[in-house]
């Protein structure tokens, strides 16, 4: 079953990181825009500003999970050095405990927050309003993700240490 789900968060990742780095390049080429109609044109919008904005709350909830599991997430490894070689299992095993607690009180979190905007469909404080339930959805949506993503690699972690020492190393790891 971890094998169906971990194939599965694999295929939604990398369909989330191609949709994030194409909003990536919309920004991009907003922002290069607004820049040239700004300053050469003397012709400034009153939207670039606030899609940008949209767009970059999308990519970081679309971006999340694929980071996670592409190891650019967060990772501490200062103390890896002093901490005895049969001991990293114990910490790694920690770190994606601990990733996963907090995956899910952000999800908490956020989910309420998501459900606060479509039950009050309050406008967003921006010179463009758009309904905040329009901008909200994409967060629980994201962070469920990551706590898929961080489930699988919970497990991972457990079944390293379950196999024996001769067995072949899993695959992608």
């Amino acid at each position: 079953m971890i094998d169906a789900l971990e194939r599965a968060t694999r295929a939604v990742n990398r369909v989330f990181a191609l949709i994030a780095s194409i909003l990536v390049l919309a920004i991009v080429a907003v922002i290069v825009r607004e820049v040239f109609f700004r300053y050469a044109l003397n012709e400034p919008s009153i939207w670039a500003l606030d899609s940008g904005r949209f767009a970059l709350l999308f990519v970081f909830f679309l971006a999340v999970a694929p980071a996670l599991e592409s190891g650019h997430h967060v990772h501490v490894d200062l103390f890896d050095p002093v901490i005895p070689a049969h001991l990293h299992w114990y910490f790694r095993l920690a770190g994606y405990g601990l990733t996963l607690f907090f995956g899910a009180v952000l999800f908490w979190y956020v989910l309420n927050t998501t459900i606060e905007a479509f039950e009050t469909d309050e406008l967003s404080f921006s010179v463009v309003p758009v309904k905040l339930k329009y901008l909200y959805w994409i967060g629980p949506i994201g962070l469920l993700q990551f706590l898929l993503t961080a489930f699988v690699q919970l497990v991972r972690c457990w079944q390293d240490r379950a196999r024996p020492a001769s067995a072949e190393p899993l695959a992608g790891h």
